[in-house]
């Protein structure tokens, strides 16, 4: 269906029949399935998205402390040698 669609397309340009509107249906109906398809991926997933994010969350708040001592080590180290 997609391929006869685009074939009378394709004849009506070569033809020059109203060529700018047949130009801005199909810019309008390409946009148009886009649109559905990046709504129907997103709405769809959202729950998954959700834990995804979750994990990560959980992720950085475990590793929180450890970060926080590193960068406390790292700190000390540098005040160690702008001793010496």
């Amino acid at each position: 269906m997609a391929v006869w669609a685009f074939a009378i397309v394709v004849a009506v340009n070569q033809i020059g029949i109203a060529a700018a509107l047949v130009n801005t249906l199909l810019a309008a109906t390409f946009g148009a399935v886009a649109l559905a398809l990046g709504l129907a991926f997103g709405l769809g997933g959202r729950e998954t998205a959700g834990q995804i994010v979750d994990n990560w969350y959980s992720a950085s708040q475990q590793a929180a402390p450890k970060l926080k001592r590193a960068a406390q080590d790292i700190k000390e180290q540098a005040q160690e040698k702008g001793r010496s």
